[in-house]
């Protein structure tokens, strides 16, 4: 992504053999690849904060009732697909393969995994953004004149 965003993956493997594979190297890629095209903020459903969860459902839940749906259609039918869509797209595991979205990551893990003839897993990861967290300083150009000028 032109020398701007960085990414560190975190595998469990069995035993350590499994790492010197180019196989297990190409796996590697495609999940930080995957993690730096994708942006997902989790791992997995169960590491999205409580929090973020309250904050997704009364957007939804708003969001609809503006729309004039009933509050009980929305609870009960619009809310779940929705949160469902929102773990799609921001656990990793739930996200779809970028090279081949006919599969999740998960699947795409289990497939490699077996073909290694080792259980891989993903620990955690974290994904850099060159610029990211950094706050320009705010400057008043005219203000700035006038002290030089006093």
């Amino acid at each position: 992504m032109g020398g701007k965003i960085g990414v560190f993956v975190d595998f469990a493997t069995e035993d350590d053999s499994v790492i010197a594979k180019s196989e297990f190297a190409d796996f590697a890629k495609d999940i930080a690849m995957q993690i730096a095209a994708a942006n997902p903020k989790w791992l997995t459903r169960e590491d999205v904060p409580a929090a973020e969860i309250e904050k997704e459902t009364e957007i939804i839940v708003n969001k609809n009732l503006n729309e004039g749906k009933p509050e009980k259609i929305i609870r009960e039918r619009i809310l779940p697909g929705n949160i469902e869509k929102f773990y799609k797209e921001n656990c990793l595991v739930e996200q779809e393969f970028v090279k081949d979205d006919s599969k999740s990551i998960a699947t795409y893990t289990k497939e490699r995994s077996s073909a290694m003839g080792q259980n891989i897993s993903i620990r955690r990861f974290t994904r850099f953004e060159m610029g990211e967290g950094i706050a320009k300083k705010e400057e008043n150009f005219a203000e700035e004149v006038m002290k030089q000028i006093k």
